[in-house]
């Protein structure tokens, strides 16, 4: 729990520093045809928060129990793909969470391999 923990925690810095410094405005900001059942959050949209700590997640949780890996990675995608169909997010802004959450997690296992945490 404290690996998926710190791994969560990493992706929420790393993301939200990544927002502010790019301050990408979202698909209905850019196009006011583009209408949200659930409106949209007040912060910018590159990289998605959603996709970049389900990336961080399924990374763990893929290292701790490396016989659902798959099925870890296949729920990240999912999850980030809900952003597009919502259009909250532009699927740049999803795959780039993605990948940037994935390389949070690697980063934590390594950490914790080399730090005598596992």
């Amino acid at each position: 729990m404290a690996l998926l923990n710190m791994a969560l925690m990493d992706a929420a810095i790393v993301c939200w520093d990544t927002k502010y410094f790019y301050f990408n405005p979202r698909p209905t900001q850019m196009n006011a045809n583009i209408k949200t059942l659930t409106g949209i959050p007040n912060f910018p949209a590159y990289i998605s928060g959603h996709s970049t700590f389900s990336g961080a997640a399924a990374a763990i949780l893929a290292h701790l129990v490396p016989e659902n890996a798959d099925k870890y990675m296949n729920m990240a995608s999912e999850a980030s793909m809900s952003r597009i169909y919502a259009g909250i997010h532009y699927r740049s802004d999803c795959a780039v969470g993605l990948e940037v959450g994935k390389n949070v997690g690697n980063y934590a296992v390594l950490r914790a391999q080399t730090d005598g945490a596992e």
